[in-house]
């Protein structure tokens, strides 16, 4: 088949939408398939079994006054999509899975036009109006959605101080383009039963026009390397420290509870910028700065060594569509402490099968007790490691791969005319 891939955003360090991208291509080129990936910044990782397209923006929405303006190329914000995405991001939208669905409509229709041929396109979370154009020009569209953004936003509204704010932040959310998409495009594919649900009820969807496909982890990188020791009290956390409901509050008021000399927390973030500040104040605020630390943009050989090194992953979510970290910490064979947030109770599993200890979101009390635990009992520690290990078995990207081909091969018998 020829597949294009379209993903807003393509951080491939941790987590998210970048690393389903990189190894949602790679599946599928490793089948024989022909993929084209169309990305917006932060780009990924270089693709050698991809065509892969950079669709440029000036990334408004994360920078403020002149700061917004290239110095290089003022006057290229003149532009008419440029010009359109300053002015909303100025308003507070965020309108970058918008205008990169029409860049991205603007280039299929060259291609088009020039003979090309695409079987299918696949959506990663944007769910932009462009694609709507895109499905006219006679292609089928699916998109993956990993969970609906309204649980974003209600999570920022909760945790953000003054009216004002949260008002602001009220308006940061395309929900209305994404759910008129999304009830329009082809097929929807999500990670786990608990984002099938909620997108079924947000967007009005009937689940049945939902497919449930877990995403994978390679197993043969992410793995227990023993001839990398732990060390004693490393706790690590993976994930987007701005991003409120990934809990990190309530990790770092454990971690106050916790005795000085026993434990230090490792902040591994692929978004790291000086306009990112939410987890670096509370930090500051709770008088911890000697105990945490931040790691940015690390590569993925780094990555596996830090799961390696440390006594302890922690995802203290309040909400997971599905919660790629645990997977790759539960590979790695590193005790894992998580939620019941989400996808994540899927993921991790509970009881002899599960691959963790799982805590209520938001509760602090709980998660100091299971830090404690693990933290003061190797054997335990040992224990979850193993139980990690066989779970994460469980999941493969060449399940994920085969099971995303049948919902291709479903959608082209529906037919196309510019299908290949």
């Amino acid at each position: 088949m020829r597949i294009c891939l379209l993903s807003y955003r393509g951080n491939p360090y941790c987590g998210g939408q970048g690393v389903y991208l990189y190894y949602l291509s790679e599946a599928l080129a490793s089948r024989g398939h022909q993929v084209t990936v169309l990305v917006g910044p932060p780009y990924p990782l270089e693709m050698g079994w991809a065509e892969l397209v950079r669709v440029p923006n000036h990334n408004f929405i994360n920078k403020l006054g002149e700061s917004a303006i290239p110095r290089e190329n003022p006057f290229s914000v003149f532009k008419p999509f440029d010009f359109a995405e300053l002015f909303l991001s100025r308003l507070g939208n965020n309108p970058e899975p918008l205008f990169f669905s029409l860049r991205a409509y603007q280039w299929l229709r060259q291609r088009l036009a020039e003979g090309e041929k695409f079987d299918i396109v696949h959506d990663n979370q944007s769910l932009g109006y462009g694609l709507l154009l895109i499905k006219s020009l006679g292609i089928p569209v699916i998109s993956t959605v990993h969970h609906p953004l309204q649980i974003d936003r209600k999570e920022d509204l909760k945790q953000m101080p003054g009216l004002i704010a949260r008002a602001k932040r009220s308006l940061y959310y395309p929900l209305v383009m994404q759910k008129i998409v999304a009830k329009r495009l082809d097929k929807l594919i999500t990670v786990s039963e608990s984002s099938r649900s909620l997108i079924s009820s947000w967007y009005k969807i009937p689940e049945h026009k939902i497919e449930t496909i877990p995403n994978g982890v390679d197993l043969d990188f992410f793995q227990r390397k023993p001839e990398i020791e732990k060390i004693p009290g490393r706790i690590i956390f993976v994930g987007s420290s701005e991003d409120r409901k990934k809990g990190i509050l309530y990790l770092l008021c454990a971690l106050k509870r916790i005795e000085d000399e026993k434990a230090h927390l490792i902040i591994i973030d692929g978004r790291l910028s000086p306009e990112r500040v939410y987890a670096k104040n509370l930090v500051k605020g709770m008088g911890l700065s000697a105990r945490v630390s931040f790691l940015e943009k690390i590569s993925r050989e780094q990555l596996v060594m830090e799961y390696n090194k440390a006594e302890v992953v922690v995802m203290p979510s309040l909400f997971e569509g599905f919660g790629l970290p645990a997977l790759e910490a539960m590979a790695s064979g590193c005790a894992l402490i998580a939620t019941r947030a989400g996808g994540l109770r899927e993921v991790v599993g509970e009881g002899e099968d599960g691959g963790g200890i799982l805590v209520e979101p938001g509760n602090e009390k709980e998660l100091l007790e299971a830090l404690n635990k693990i933290l003061d009992n190797p054997a335990l520690r040992k224990n979850l490691e193993e139980r990690g290990k066989r779970r994460a078995q469980k999941y493969s990207w060449k399940k994920v791969n085969k099971e995303i081909e049948r919902v291709y091969e479903q959608e082209l018998k529906k037919g196309g005319k510019n299908a290949g």
